[in-house]
């Protein structure tokens, strides 16, 4: 049974008068509003910009316009960091290891390999050869353990225990080290250091380093064939001795092994011997190991080198000079000249702009202006530039010109490497009254248009750091870095560098982009590989700026940072693999270009501009034959 309690509550609720249904439901005129408002948004993104309406009507072109212009800015700014300045400042945190994300079950490796198939198939033999001999060492270690008894066994354990301590590189046993009057032992001679590079042999590396070739044919003498097969991204170490010979050389091989040759005073030769890597080494860095370039050695062979530069410079004879001061003179009068020729021939030139190419050969050199009440399209199409023509040149100036602010009275000047509707552009001048005159010149060999000091070449050049600004690492690159969350050792083959999300992330080096799509763990990701066996991954971005497929340069924007995929906070995930193989972003040798070549490149680039820009202004290029 239920109770029913009546209060006097009941007289003031509301109560609604209910109108006899009509079949008519009348909307809220906010109702109506949203949904003219999605209608409308829907067309516009229904319509084909680009074919059959221009491109430039779209109300989206100017927002992507001024995108592509702050990129632009954006990479500019970061070419001309000073990385040095940015390694030296390079924060990392004092909590690294413990706040970055786990990338679990991401196999970056076997992404990158997809693209060098050769090269994986060649490390897997090596590895299952590796593996083969591990297997009979271990088969035969078990067959001596059954022949011989308990005792022998403990007693053979007992002098390979001896033998190893005794082995070991403290600095007693160093060859070439001596005794202080203290007793205590030091080293005669220096530890180096040297990375292997792609193309390298051990050959190379005595004579770059100029080491004696003496010590290399007797080092080769009692190699095994297989010793002297180097690893790019390896490390050799060596001990050098104060008269500049190789007191000892140690070469790693596959499995965390490595051959060790030493000097024998005594009879002048090495002896060799493989065993696993020395832990030691890297005490050995603590006293002082450096990078091999820093051996006396090396250093004097590179003042040599230099001062042979010195003196092929000096040879350029006086003769020489004089021609390239002559023929500077000579551009100076010629450029003279024309600037004279074009303001005698300017009245006439309004009038030949009004004709047509219709029914005849288009010249090399299209001179024209803008009509009243007439578009940059139609004027163009006017002196006989194609669809397409017309579309490259507005994609020249996309972030420079708005054509659709030109207005009559605009100029342009089109330069073509031969005349009629078959030849390329190779010159572009637009003269306007918003944006000023900006002149694009095409380079020779990579065919894209720069301004006339828009051409910085960095030629090889490979930048350290993908982003710019602080640079601040949350987490280190670590081969046994131990997981706070699953505990056990999980490697961490990349660097994280705190960022916050929308930050541009940029090509550290030309190259291909090979991966750009989603992946676990990695979120939203890229993968670029670059010349000489490098290969670049960037994880948990929030925006992708190249699809994959597409050649980039040093300096573009592929990115932006995010928080996709397994991640704790907005960071960037940083990858660089050699040859396959992953290695520490922030000490890895990186290629770095060459200035002389750049400078080279620059020269040749003016050298073609000045042509071009003679041509540009030659009016008789733009008679109609």
């Amino acid at each position: 049974m239920i109770n029913v309690k009546i209060t006097n509550r009941t007289a003031a609720e509301d109560y609604i008068a209910v109108e006899k249904e009509t079949g008519a439901t009348t909307l809220p005129g906010k109702h109506i509003f949203a949904i003219f408002s999605v209608g409308i948004i829907s067309v516009l993104l229904a319509l084909p910009f680009g074919s059959i309406i221009p491109e430039s009507a779209s109300p989206f072109a100017a927002l992507t316009s001024g995108r592509e212009e702050q990129n632009r800015i954006y990479e500019q700014e970061y070419l001309k960091t000073n990385e040095v300045i940015a390694e030296a400042n390079a924060e990392i945190s004092s909590t690294a290891g413990s706040e970055e994300n786990y990338d679990d079950d991401i196999n970056t490796e076997a992404l990158i390999a997809q693209a060098n198939a050769a090269e994986s198939k060649k490390e897997a033999a090596a590895a299952a050869s590796a593996s083969s001999a591990e297997t009979e060492r271990l088969k035969f270690v078990a067959s001596d353990i059954e022949k011989n008894s308990k005792e022998k066994i403990l007693a053979d354990q007992k002098v390979q225990s001896e033998k190893y301590i005794s082995n070991i590189l403290t600095p007693d046993k160093i060859p070439g080290s001596i005794q202080s009057a203290q007793g205590e032992k030091t080293f005669n001679g220096k530890w180096y250091e040297q990375t292997i590079r792609k193309g390298d042999s051990l050959s190379k590396i005595f004579s770059y380093l100029n080491l004696n070739s003496n010590d290399l044919k007797k080092i080769t003498a009692v190699a095994r064939e297989s010793d002297l097969n180097l690893s790019v991204g390896g490390k050799i170490q060596f001990l050098i001795g104060e008269d500049n010979s190789v007191q000892e050389i140690a070469i790693p091989l596959a499995g965390n092994k490595q051959v060790r040759f030493s000097r024998d005073i005594e009879k002048n030769t090495y002896t060799v011997e493989r065993e696993r890597r020395f832990a030691q080494f890297s005490d050995l860095k603590s006293r002082g190991m450096d990078s091999a370039t820093l051996m006396p050695s090396f250093i004097e062979a590179e003042k040599q080198r230099s001062k042979k530069k010195l003196e092929e410079e000096a040879l350029l004879s006086q003769k020489q000079k004089e021609a390239l001061e002559k023929a500077r003179l000579k551009r100076e009068q010629l450029a003279a000249a024309q600037k004279k020729q074009e303001q005698v021939a300017a009245p006439a030139e309004k009038d030949k702009t009004k004709s047509m190419y219709s029914g005849k050969t288009r010249p090399r050199l299209i001179i024209g202006s803008i009509n009243e009440k007439e578009t940059f399209d139609k004027a163009a199409a006017r002196y006989g530039l194609t669809r397409s023509e017309i579309v490259t040149i507005k994609n020249q100036y996309v972030g420079r010109i708005n054509f659709n602010k030109l207005s009559a009275g605009d100029s342009f000047r089109i330069l073509f490497n031969g005349i009629g509707q078959g030849s390329s552009m190779t010159a572009i001048s637009m003269n306007t009254k918003m944006f000023g005159q900006i002149n694009l010149y095409r380079h020779q060999l990579n065919h894209i248009f720069y301004e006339e000091n828009g051409y910085n070449p960095s030629t090889g050049a490979f930048r350290r750091f993908p982003i710019m600004g602080q640079i601040k690492v949350s987490s280190p690159f670590n081969l046994k870095r131990f997981h706070p969350i699953k505990h056990i050792i999980r490697p961490h083959y990349g660097v994280d560098f705190k960022v916050n999300i929308g930050t541009p992330i940029y090509s550290p080096a030309d190259g291909v982009v090979t991966y750009a799509k989603y992946m676990r763990g990695g979120g939203y990701s890229i993968i670029i590989s670059h010349n000489g066996g490098y290969s670049t991954v960037y994880m948990h971005l929030s925006k992708f700026d190249v699809q994959q497929g597409d050649r980039v340069h040093i300096g573009q924007i592929i990115a932006k940072s995010g928080n996709t995929g397994n991640s704790t906070g907005a960071h960037l995930h940083y990858e660089v693999h050699v040859n396959g193989r992953p290695v520490d972003p922030l000490k890895v040798d990186l290629p770095s270009g060459s200035p002389a070549t750049a400078q080279r490149l620059k020269e040749a680039f003016k050298n073609n501009v000045y042509i071009l820009k003679t041509e540009l202004y030659k009016n008789k290029l733009a008679e109609v034959k």
